[in-house]
C-alpha cells in the first residue's frame, strides 16, 4: 500500500493538476482573446514549430531565431533568446534563479501570480500576460510576414494593449441609453471608387441540424452586384460558421474575377485572426484556404463591422436556414425577402 501511495505521489509531482491554473486564467484581468490565448498555452495547442513537427505538419521544429532549439510553447514565451531579452527589459522581475524555468506550468503560474510574488508592481504587473500575447504575435509576424520588431517595441505594444483594454472597459460602463444611441448610428458604408465590398455572415443555432451562410457584394454606388445564400451541415460553433461564410465569399469572388475587394464581417475574432495572423486550430483549414485564394486578387482588405452595419448579410444567412438542400444559391437580382434591408443601407 505504501509503495502504491509513493507512486501516486511521484505521479502527482510529474503530472500536477492544471485545474487551478486553468481556473486562474479566467480570473486574470485581461481581454477575452488573451484569456483564450492563455488557455491554449496551458493546453499546448499553440501552433509553434515543435508542435507542428510532432503532428507531421512541418519538416522542421526548430526555433527561427535559435535554430538548434526546438520551438515549444515554453521556448517561444520564456526560453528563446528574444523572449529572454524582452523579459529582461520589461517591468516584470526575473525569477529568483535568474532565468525562467524549463517548465511551462511553473512559468505560467508565476505570470498569473506576479503581483503576489511582487506586490510593489501594482498595475505594472498587468502587462505580464500581454507580453506573452505580443511574443506570439511578434513570432507570427516574423514567420508569415518577414517582419521583425525589436524588444522595446514588444514591450511598448504590450503596454498599449493594456491601455486599450482599460479604455474598452470604461466604455462598457457607459449608460445604456448612450450605448444604444451609438449603435443606432452604425451603418453600412459603400466602398471607395474602384473597389467593391463584400459583407458575409453566418447563422448558427445549437438546436438546428444545419447552419446558414450568406454574403452580399456591392459597389461604390451602393448597388448590389451579387448575393450568395447557402445552407451547410451543422458547424462546431458560431465562429466556424462565420469563417465558412467568409471562405465561400472569397471563393465566389475569386471565380467572378473581382480584383479589389473589401471583406467585412461582424465577427471581430475572425477578422483579428486574419489581419494579425492569429492562431486557432479549429479554424486553421478554413484560414489556409482563404489565404490561398487571396492570390487571385489584386488587393484585399478584411474589416470588422458591427452587426448594425451587416444587416443584409445577416438576413441572407438567416434565410439560408430555410433552404431544403445544401446547393449554393447565387443572385444577381435582389430577392424580395431582402429588398427592405438593401434599401435601408442606401439611406
Amino acid at each position: 500500500m505504501e509503495v502504491v501511495n509513493r507512486r501516486k505521489q511521484a505521479q502527482a509531482v510529474l503530472h500536477p493538476s492544471l485545474n487551478p491554473l486553468f481556473e486562474q486564467i479566467w480570473k486574470t484581468k485581461v481581454s477575452p482573446k488573451v484569456h483564450h490565448f492563455l488557455w491554449r498555452c496551458l493546453s499546448n495547442s499553440i501552433s509553434v514549430a515543435g508542435n507542428l513537427h510532432h503532428r507531421h505538419l512541418a519538416r522542421d521544429g526548430s526555433c527561427l531565431r535559435c535554430p538548434p532549439q526546438e520551438e515549444t510553447v515554453n521556448h517561444l514565451l520564456f526560453k528563446c533568446s528574444f523572449a529572454r531579452l524582452v523579459w529582461a527589459i520589461s517591468p516584470i522581475p526575473a525569477p529568483p534563479e535568474g532565468e525562467w524555468s524549463d517548465s511551462l506550468y511553473q512559468n505560467m503560474h508565476r505570470i498569473l501570480n506576479i503581483n503576489q510574488y511582487h506586490p510593489h508592481l501594482g498595475d505594472d504587473g498587468m502587462v505580464a500576460p500581454w507580453i506573452l500575447w505580443r511574443l506570439l504575435k511578434n513570432r507570427n509576424d516574423l514567420v508569415f510576414k518577414g517582419k521583425q520588431f525589436d524588444a522595446p517595441d514588444v514591450i511598448r505594444r504590450a503596454v498599449e494593449d493594456v491601455e486599450e483594454w482599460r479604455q474598452s472597459l470604461q466604455r462598457s460602463f457607459l449608460p445604456k441609453h448612450i450605448e444604444r444611441s451609438e449603435q443606432q448610428v452604425i451603418k453600412w458604408k459603400q466602398p471607395p471608387h474602384g473597389w467593391v465590398k463584400c459583407n458575409s455572415d453566418g447563422a448558427w443555432n445549437a438546436e438546428r441540424s444545419k447552419c446558414g451562410i450568406g454574403w452580399v457584394l456591392r459597389n461604390s454606388d451602393k448597388n448590389v452586384l451579387w448575393m450568395g445564400a447557402r445552407a451547410i451541415p451543422m458547424a462546431q460553433s458560431a465562429l466556424v460558421t462565420e469563417a465558412e461564410a467568409l471562405r465561400w465569399a472569397v471563393l465566389s469572388l475569386s471565380r467572378l474575377n473581382y480584383r479589389k475587394v473589401i471583406f467585412e464581417s461582424d465577427s471581430q475574432q475572425l477578422v483579428s485572426i486574419l489581419v494579425d495572423n492569429g492562431d486557432m486550430p479549429i479554424l486553421d483549414p478554413i484560414i489556409q484556404d482563404i489565404k490561398f485564394l487571396l492570390q487571385h486578387f489584386e488587393q484585399t482588405k478584411f474589416v470588422f463591422m458591427h452587426r448594425g452595419g451587416n444587416g443584409v448579410a445577416d438576413r441572407i444567412a438567416k434565410e439560408s436556414l430555410s433552404l431544403e438542400n445544401y446547393d449554393p444559391k447565387l443572385y444577381s437580382i435582389v430577392p424580395n425577402w431582402v429588398k427592405s434591408f438593401v434599401e435601408l443601407d442606401k439611406l
